[in-house]
């Protein structure tokens, strides 16, 4: 999955580009009935004190040993992603790296070759 610059999407098909928003703010939940409707999947992940990164489902917990937690979800062809709590400077800590590591965990590389960011 490789990351391409605003510009650049109009060389490629739509349908495979997944949109990485930075924006929404998603809630903290932990049942699957209390999932936005416009949603399909949800969870969290971490970066830890260590430098690696950790991924969970719904139903998961960060660890004690996180650095920096996170929320992340998707629908409609957009992974979102948001701090838990307020996290000053955390879209810094959003990175291709890590985008690649969410998709990979959801399996999203297989339908997306491409990735956009709105911050």
């Amino acid at each position: 999955m490789r990351e391409i610059a605003a510009q650049d999407v109009s060389s490629v098909n739509m349908d495979r580009v997944l949109t990485v928003d930075l924006t929404r703010r998603l809630p903290d939940i932990d049942r699957l009935p209390s999932i936005p409707d416009d949603l399909e999947y949800y969870g969290r992940f971490a970066l830890l004190q260590s430098g690696i990164l950790w991924f969970g489902d719904i139903h998961s917990s960060h660890p004690g040993t996180s650095q920096a937690r996170f929320y992340w979800a998707v629908g409609n062809k957009t992974l979102f992603i948001s701090p838990d709590g307020s996290t000053l400077g955390w879209q810094e800590l959003i990175n291709a790296k890590t985008v690649r590591f969410i998709a990979a965990k959801l399996e999203l590389r297989k339908q997306f070759r491409f990735f956009t960011v709105i911050i």
